[in-house]
């Protein structure tokens, strides 16, 4: 039954999209895992992620993180890849394909299971900082910041903020020599209370709810696009197009997340 429930909400939404998302600028996806096997709407099959890519290689054109934050080219169809938290099998199955095409994505990473060992989640294996340290030398990956332990901010004061995101900043640059510019919100949620220091270490901020960049996006409030598995192959090319924004309305009234 809720497969059948997403199946038709996400119907909808390809319909509704036209009249409620802008068309024009960059898309910035996100994903996490590839193949982790935990079964969640975050972690999608290997299979299922060489149709996205090949998808991307024929429809649109791949940017780097930092251009398509910048407006892009004004190309019909320009994408950014990024991936958050941090998971090995990033490393093993998307890795391997992005490079062979040499396409670029940004990795937000969470410290603290990249040091210590220790899963995010039961089924998320976290990335050793050697494999990090490869894909960085590819000259394809951009390494953002994405917290220390992946905490919802709101729930922090701003002190609490500021020694969460230096605890992460700090193991960034000791074991890659990269201070990191940008970040990802924890869940894509947005924090009032943490936008001030954000602002303050970053020159980006992006957050979980689709839309395209425009010249009037706020550099500290970028939309991203949620990838899911359920949208496997059939989806795939409306959720880049459009955002699939229905769909993300009516999570977010679920969620209670009532944020940008």
């Amino acid at each position: 039954m809720a497969h059948l429930i997403r199946r038709l909400l996400k119907m909808a939404a390809v319909v509704a999209d036209p009249l409620l998302s802008p068309v024009a600028g960059p898309r910035i996806l996100i994903y996490h895992q590839v193949g982790g096997g935990s079964a969640r709407q975050m972690d999608v099959t290997p299979e299922v992620f060489r149709a996205h890519v090949a998808w991307l290689a024929e429809h649109a054109r791949v940017l780097p993180f930092e251009q398509a934050v910048d407006g892009g080219h004004g190309e019909t169809l320009e994408v950014a890849i990024t991936f958050d938290d941090g998971y090995v099998d990033v490393y093993e199955h998307a890795f391997p394909l992005l490079r062979d095409l040499q396409m670029p994505f940004t990795l937000f990473l969470t410290t603290e299971p990249v040091e210590t060992g220790t899963p995010l989640y039961p089924d998320g294996r976290p990335l050793r900082w050697e494999q990090v340290e490869e894909m960085v030398a590819s000259g394809l990956v951009t390494i953002g910041a994405h917290t220390h332990r992946h905490v919802d901010l709101r729930s922090l004061a701003p002190d609490q903020v500021e020694s969460e995101l230096a605890a992460s900043d700090e193991l960034i640059e000791r074991r890659l020599g990269i201070r990191p510019r940008h970040f990802a919100y924890p869940w894509g949620y947005w924090s009032e209370g943490a936008d001030g220091v954000v602002r303050r270490r970053y020159e980006t901020a992006v957050l979980g709810r689709p839309g395209p960049v425009g010249p009037g996006t706020d550099r500290h409030r970028i939309p991203r696009i949620p990838v899911q598995a359920a949208d496997g192959r059939v989806f795939f090319g409306p959720r880049v197009r459009g955002g699939l924004s229905l769909e993300d309305r009516v999570r977010s009234l679920v969620s209670g997340y009532r944020g940008p």
